[in-house]
């Protein structure tokens, strides 16, 4: 098992960062239903608490796989088209999730919550303001939901990797 990507295979390093990201992100989307399921046995600052230090960690997965995957391209060779479009795709999911735990930040530090990572302090708390709160709060919901339609697109173009090209993309990526 290599950590670099190689033409055949991605490496152990980006395979490992993309499914853990993967599930993260997901059960971070579907943290709404979460939240509702379990407000009656935990508090809203537990359940908060969890979401923000998930968040974080994301944030700090996503710088960490830019990097890698600067320092590390992919060797897999496409026609023009479906390079710019894999190009503007990931361009779009990362910015995504840079943009997400920032507008979530905009929203606790808004709030004048304290924002912490596993029960250590990131930023004190501070005091409220509104109109920071607001807007974090709506930028936060549009982008959960333009990330919801990102993923099926990513999922989409997966498929069409492995089935309309035939690069067994999902065989690289298991």
């Amino acid at each position: 098992m290599t950590l670099m990507d190689a033409e055949s295979r991605y490496g152990a390093v980006s395979r490992g960062v993309h499914w853990i990201m993967a599930i993260l992100l997901l059960a971070m989307l579907g943290s709404e239903v979460w939240f509702e399921a379990l407000e009656d046995t935990l508090s809203e600052a537990s359940l908060m608490a969890w979401h923000q230090s998930v968040g974080l960690a994301l944030f700090a997965l996503v710088v960490f796989r830019g990097l890698w995957r600067w320092l590390n391209r992919s060797r897999l060779k496409l026609p023009a088209h479906w390079a710019t479009m894999a190009k503007l795709g990931h361009f779009a999911l990362y910015a995504l999730m840079i943009l997400m735990p920032l507008s979530g930040l905009a929203t606790a530090l808004g709030e004048g919550d304290t924002v912490t990572f596993f029960g250590w302090t990131v930023f004190a708390s501070g005091p409220e303001m509104e109109w920071l709160e607001d807007s974090g709060e709506d930028v936060h919901e549009v982008l959960a939901n333009v990330l919801w339609l990102m993923i099926g697109l990513h999922v989409a173009a997966a498929l069409a990797h492995q089935y309309l090209l035939g690069d067994r993309i999902m065989k690289r990526m298991a």
